[in-house]
């Protein structure tokens, strides 16, 4: 199975384009979709989040939205399915000093963690995990 890479924001991704314009933070992890994998975005987002994703805020067809507030900074994030990928973006606005800081401590975690839970997920999937 091919590995994940850092990607753009793609443009299909039109809740996450949609969801704001102040991020602080963005950042976009793709995967090639197993053969046999579900399409369905909602699957995805429980099986990267371990079943237990954020609150929902918008889900299409092609592409799931969960985001949640935090004292410090909010978040969202997409999953988004094509064809033959699955693209998970991040997107983060600090409400003050302490989200800054709060993330610059999070940030290296979050760049290893993300396309590590986005890998896991396929892997399940193309071992018919569901």
């Amino acid at each position: 199975m091919p590995t994940h890479g850092r990607v753009e924001i793609p443009e299909r991704a039109a809740l996450a384009r949609a969801s704001g314009s102040n991020w602080d933070y963005i950042d976009s992890y793709e995967i090639a979709l197993p053969p046999g994998a579900p399409t369905d975005p909602r699957e995805w987002t429980r099986k990267i989040f371990f079943g237990r994703p954020f609150p929902d805020r918008e889900s299409g067809e092609r592409e799931h939205v969960t985001a949640d507030a935090m004292p410090v900074l909010d978040f969202v994030v997409s999953v988004l399915i094509d064809d033959d990928a699955v693209t998970v973006t991040s997107l983060v606005e600090y409400r003050n000093d302490w989200g800054r800081r709060y993330f610059a401590v999070v940030r290296p975690f979050h760049r290893r963690l993300v396309p590590w839970m986005l890998a896991r997920a396929a892997r399940e999937f193309a071992r018919g995990g569901r």
